[in-house]
């Protein structure tokens, strides 16, 4: 059974039914390495992911200056 947790796929390996693996749900994208092997429960991948979402950098957001000419204000 495939279960979807925040953006990955938790799922059976196909050839070790036993073991669990994580997919990149949806379109494209790469497996981060540290998520690229077996886990022995759902669980463990679960507890993998959420370490891996708290270690990931958060992105700044780039701010572009306004090209509007300023009114009024000191001259």
């Amino acid at each position: 059974m495939i279960e979807i947790y925040k953006g990955y796929q938790v799922k059976p390996h196909k050839t070790y039914p036993s073991s669990i693996v994580v997919a990149v749900d949806g379109k494209g994208g790469g497996i981060p390495d540290v998520l690229n092997t077996l886990f022995t429960s759902r669980g463990v991948a679960k507890t993998a992911i959420d370490n891996y979402i708290e270690m990931k950098p958060v992105k700044k957001e780039t701010v572009y200056a306004s090209k509007a000419k300023p009114t009024g204000g000191d001259k």
